[in-house]
């Protein structure tokens, strides 16, 4: 059995007769080294909770002789610590090394000191977290030649919690800043952010972590740049003129010294958390989950998607967590979903009745896929985009940084820029996130004529949804026969039918400008909201009427007396319940009135088999 580490001992016992009331002598006070710098998770630390000593003396259990009784800072949850000799943990830490140095030096042992003392609740989390995340981590290592040692970053910065955001607004497991991610191309919008996606953020940070490797040829440069930012270690490496990272630590960023300690004591603790008697609890322990890929298009409610699936929320959540929002919009599309492969079978036995069910979101009004303009449907997107600024006279990368709403350090390695020296027609590229209008793909049909000056727009065979609600019916132009030039194609009737749509109110807008772009009047705009004065606010919605056709072919199913069948959607309609009312199958009814999905809203009118 190894000696007890005095130095050890003593710390803990200075941390409990402190916090807990007991007698201290002037030989132990202070005898651990204080941490200033805690990086893991970004949150600040948290007093110790438990303030009577009676409580810890009665969960306290000696378990291995030599060990002794620690309250973590956290959770005031009670550990028996066994300590070790400098020389053990020293030689622990040297058979750790593989392609990256593993030093035991007074930085690296205050913080494993920190953990097993002070946060031994968040070594015995992270052993439960790592057995589902360090797989995926470690095909990723792999893929892109990088230490596997490396994993242990993803404790440091999110404490393996993928949902996490930081208070500079970092998110996910590797925190990137939202520019960052966009560059790497991870998606960011109203329902999902991809810097929470478990492999996809994995990839982007490895990718990243590459580039740094390439640019400082040094893993340890890397590991330190990743969280300080590889300007602010190159003005480290210039003030110091060393290159090997301990030579330079005295000269790094405070905030960043105790982040390669803090790695390299986690990575310690990691592999000898059982020496020191720290295990993971079973019951919590997150295991390893084979799964299936699926690719969706929305609308999807995903709670009502675990429902069907025999699943729970939870269990969809933990695999996919980067969906923000559990109504996925009607919009969406290929839509990467993770599910457990023992329910995968069930899933495909039962897609058409799941799928359609879980089309239903928990509020309509949540699809902002119905917003239209002049030029027809769309739903808005944040995109990255790439620009350029041309250098001009008296501009520096601060001014040009700030004008842009970029960081100078972003701005830099855009650019492979080594200093802040720029010259005056100098082109630089930077990358901007901006919001754009999307239009949903219309395939469109000829029509022969305008009704009441309105604009007739055409119907593309997968109706937007805007042209599949609130319809209806005013009158029935003449048949048109097929041509001889397109034999295949059957003989339609042009259906001419009044749409209801709507404008969302824009900064500049008036009553005046709405009716004229939609061929209508400002009388007619009010008598259809309600409106009494002529004041709108932005934001606002406001319906209007429009006309558009949709060919009707002639072999259409139709009834005894010679009538299409056509169903009005009421609340709660799906197609598979349409389905089973008509005994019509979902395809046929798709298939029957152009749909491309299964999604339907009410007041649409569904052409069915008599």
């Amino acid at each position: 059995m190894p000696k007890i580490n005095t130095i050890a001992l003593a710390a803990v016992v200075t941390l409990l007769t402190t916090n807990l009331g007991f007698a201290q002598s002037d030989s132990i006070k202070n005898a651990i080294v204080p941490v200033k710098q805690i990086v893991i998770g970004n949150k600040p630390d948290k007093e110790l909770k438990v303030s009577n000593p009676d409580t810890v003396q009665k969960q306290a259990k000696a378990v291995f002789p030599g060990s002794v009784t620690v309250v973590d800072k956290r959770d005031s949850a009670v550990f028996q610590i066994i300590p070790a000799d400098d020389d053990i943990i020293a030689a622990r830490v040297e058979g750790l090394e593989n392609i990256m140095p593993m030093p035991y030096n007074e930085h690296v042992k205050k913080y494993i000191d920190y953990f097993l003392y002070k946060r031994p609740s968040f070594v015995k989390e992270m052993l439960e977290k790592k057995e589902f995340y360090f797989p995926v981590f470690e095909r990723y290592l792999a893929q892109h030649g990088i230490p596997d040692e490396m994993k242990y970053l993803a404790l440091l910065e999110s404490g393996l919690e993928p949902t996490i955001m930081s208070h500079a607004k970092a998110v996910g497991l590797w925190q990137f800043m939202s520019p960052t991610a966009r560059e790497y191309g991870l998606k960011i919008n109203d329902y999902m952010d991809e810097r929470m996606h478990i492999e996809k953020s994995t990839d982007a940070s490895f990718r990243y972590l590459t580039w740094l490797h390439n640019y400082f040829h040094d893993w340890e440069l890397a590991l330190a740049s990743y969280n300080t930012g590889p300007g602010n270690l190159r003005r480290a490496i210039r003030r110091s003129g060393k290159t090997d990272y301990w030579d330079l630590h005295n000269y790094i960023h405070r905030d960043t010294r105790a982040y390669v300690p803090q790695w390299a004591a986690l990575n310690y603790l990691m592999n000898y958390s059982a020496e020191h008697g720290i295990f993971p609890d079973p019951e919590k322990t997150m295991y390893p989950l084979a799964t299936e890929n699926l690719l969706l298009d929305g609308p999807l409610n995903l709670e009502k998607f675990a429902e069907l699936n025999y699943l729970d929320l939870n269990t969809i959540k933990r695999l996919n967590p980067h969906f923000t929002s559990n109504d996925i919009p009607s919009y969406a599309r290929n839509l990467e979903i993770k599910i457990p492969q023992n329910t995968y079978a069930y899933f495909e036995d039962n897609k058409d009745c799941i799928l359609d069910l879980a089309s239903v979101l928990s509020d309509p009004t949540d699809d902002i896929a119905s917003i239209t303009d002049s030029k027809g449907t769309y739903h808005i997107e944040k995109k990255t985009v790439k620009k350029y600024y041309r250098v001009r006279s008296g501009d520096y990368l601060g001014k040009i940084a700030s004008r842009n709403g970029v960081r100078v350090s972003d701005l830099k390695r855009w650019n492979k820029l080594r200093s802040n020296t720029i010259q005056k027609g100098q082109r630089l590229v930077f990358y901007k996130t901006e919001s754009t209008r999307v239009y949903d793909a219309i395939e469109p049909i000829k029509t022969t004529a305008k009704q009441d000056n309105k604009p007739v727009l055409a119907k593309n065979t997968a109706a937007p949804a805007e042209e599949r609600t609130n319809v209806k019916v005013v009158s029935q132009s003449n048949k048109v026969a097929t041509t001889s030039e397109k034999k295949t194609e059957p003989s339609y009737t042009n259906v001419s039918k009044t749409v209801k749509r709507y404008h969302f109110v824009k900064r500049g807008d008036n009553l005046t400008h709405i009716a004229r772009a939609y061929g209508t009047n400002i009388s007619q705009l009010k008598e259809w909201n309600n409106l009494r004065s002529n004041n709108i606010q932005k934001g606002q919605r406001l319906a209007y009427y429009t006309t558009i056709t949709e060919r009707v072919y002639d072999n259409v199913k139709v009834a005894d007396d010679g009538t299409i069948l056509v169903h009005t959607v009421q609340a709660g309609d799906t197609l598979w319940a349409i389905s089973k009312k008509y005994g019509y199958s979902i395809e046929q009814i798709k298939k029957l009135n152009g749909m491309s999905d299964n999604t339907v809203k009410v007041g649409q009118k569904i052409k069915v088999k008599a």
